[in-house]
């Protein structure tokens, strides 16, 4: 079994104490990072100071190593190393059906990278390309995050619905089998009531069959009860 096909889009409700947090708020933060970067290269052109300088040199490899390893994960090339390798594939499987949004981003991080290594070079950056760098994350890049992360989530949105659908479904079968069951449970009261009947009518020679027909009263009241509340659950599942 690949690891692909060992994961699958979360309950949204649940979101919160899984993983997936975390990895789709990676893919969100491409926004942020490619902003960041281009403010770090304007704040490393300015300020020339040695202290400064070498904060915002590793800042700048930070951004982009960051921005470079989320863009690989969509590409199925990487995964992330503090996260299960699993989602990384699952995020990856959601870029493929996205290929537009998965090549531009996966241009921002080929842009990002050279925009860092100019930065870095000592030569600077031209004011022409980091405008151009800058232009391409407000628009192209953030339109194809955007509509990324909300196909994600789209994504986890099915994943609840057909979860619900097969429980569902489950509830269905369930509650023929409960009517079986309850149809079963008024046969075993009867026979019950009707051992009793015979029970006192034999005298002293019926004893066993009281017997018997105390048991048949006790399996009808443990249907009864069984019944009552798988039916309870059933409810509880189609009304949430």
């Amino acid at each position: 079994m690949n690891m692909q096909s060992q994961i699958t889009a979360p309950d949204a409700a649940t979101l919160d104490t899984l993983p997936y947090r975390k990895a789709i708020d990676r893919v969100a933060m491409l926004r942020t990072l490619s902003m960041q970067i281009a403010l770090n290269v304007s704040q490393l052109a300015a300020d020339e100071t040695s202290t400064r300088h070498g904060q915002l040199t590793s800042d700048l490899k930070d951004l982009s190593a960051s921005l470079k390893t989320t863009a690989a994960v969509l590409s199925g090339e990487q995964t992330f190393d503090d996260l299960p390798e699993a989602l990384g594939h699952w995020l990856a499987s959601i870029a493929k059906q996205n290929t537009k949004e998965a090549h531009v981003i996966a241009h921002m991080a080929d842009k990002a990278d050279k925009l860092v290594q100019q930065a870095l070079s000592g030569d600077g950056v031209e004011a022409t390309d980091l405008a151009s760098f800058i232009s391409f994350a407000e628009d192209d890049f953030l339109s194809a995050v955007s509509r990324l992360t909300d196909r994600i989530w789209a994504t986890i949105e099915d994943g609840r619905a057909e979860q619900l659908e097969r429980a569902m479904q489950s509830a269905a079968r369930l509650n023929e089998g409960l009517t079986r069951l309850e149809r079963i449970g008024k046969y075993v009261r009867s026979m019950s009531i009707n051992a009793s009947v015979e029970a006192s009518r034999a005298g002293e020679a019926g004893k066993g069959l009281a017997i018997i027909a105390q048991e048949f009263k006790t399996l009808a009241e443990e249907v009864q009860q069984l019944t009552v509340s798988a039916r309870e659950d059933i409810e509880s599942i189609e009304s949430s």
